[in-house]
């Protein structure tokens, strides 16, 4: 897609102008970002403003939002959109508690930020789970069913139902999280690193990776056959990090949204799914199938 400027001296009609001739105006739609050729990109969804996202087995789709704000829920497939729960303190970061771990009751939707984890419950009542001096970015179940969250202070929380203790602390301030076959906690720091630790919090490789876009870098394991591949969002760039810590680039032209708000996670037909916060939209990116 291609923008013209308009030449000295030319105007542009206003909207209502158009409207008032008959005309239909709308914004231009970006282009998608390029992606290697045993990708495909799309869009899954159009949703306003989306943040963070975590699916349910079923394949419904939770998209976090702005302070203030309901949440959304996105049906399997990417439709219908509709809002969901009430409006909450600061529902930018989501997560599927399908077995009531934290929740208390299975199928609830776990919803942090500002000082507050709250769980939305199937008939969309909620309840504060817990109230904290804590500000939930990114949170992620382990293989114990723990629940490890980033802070915006330089530490790393853990909760296994009652108030979260901190796990470890961090150079500077973490954001998205992801969680290997080991329980190992990878972590994106604000520095532009990515740590790694073990689940007792121990460090255990100060270095993973340098030099990346810090709270606008996003990280995620692919499932099945390609659980070993490290997916990151750096910036306007997608790479994707082998066993060996080889990286090779997958895609260009993202756009971040929010420091550290992007969702980035995988779902149905082992995808990738990522949240376009300003062109209101979520990206899906799937392996080309071959016969």
């Amino acid at each position: 897609m291609t923008y013209s400027i308009p030449r000295p001296g030319r105007r542009l009609l206003a909207p209502v102008l158009l409207a008032a001739a008959g005309c239909a105006w709308s914004a231009p739609v970006p282009p998608l970002p390029t992606v290697s050729a045993e990708y495909s990109i799309s869009v899954y969804a159009n949703v306003p403003e989306p943040m963070k996202l975590s699916f349910a087995p079923d394949g419904s789709l939770y998209v976090g939002r702005q302070g203030g704000d309901r949440i959304h829920r996105v049906g399997p497939g990417g439709s219908p959109v509709a809002e969901y729960g009430p409006p909450m303190v600061d529902p930018d970061a989501v997560l599927v508690d399908q077995n009531g771990h934290i929740g208390g009751r299975p199928r609830s939707v776990l919803v942090g930020g500002g000082g507050v984890l709250a769980a939305i419950f199937p008939n969309q009542s909620a309840s504060v789970v817990f109230r904290g001096d804590f500000d939930v970015d990114d949170m992620k179940f382990d293989r114990h069913g723990r629940l490890i969250f980033s802070d915006d202070a330089p530490r790393v929380l853990v909760s296994s139902g009652g108030p979260p203790t901190v796990l470890f602390t961090t150079p500077s301030r973490p954001g998205s999280l992801a969680i290997d076959m080991r329980n190992r906690i990878y972590v994106a720091l604000g520095d532009g690193t990515i740590r790694i630790y073990n689940p007792d919090g121990s460090l255990a490789d100060s270095a993973f990776a340098t030099g990346l876009a810090g709270l606008d870098t996003y990280l995620a394991f692919a499932p099945a056959s390609d659980r070993s591949s490290l997916y990151v969002l750096n910036g306007t760039t997608l790479l994707r990090f082998d066993r060996n810590g080889q990286v090779r680039t997958v895609g260009t032209g993202f756009v971040p949204g929010p420091s550290s708000g992007t969702g980035f996670v995988f779902g149905p037909g082992h995808a990738l799914y990522v949240s376009d916060y300003y062109a209101n939209r979520i990206l899906r990116i799937a392996p080309r199938t071959h016969p």
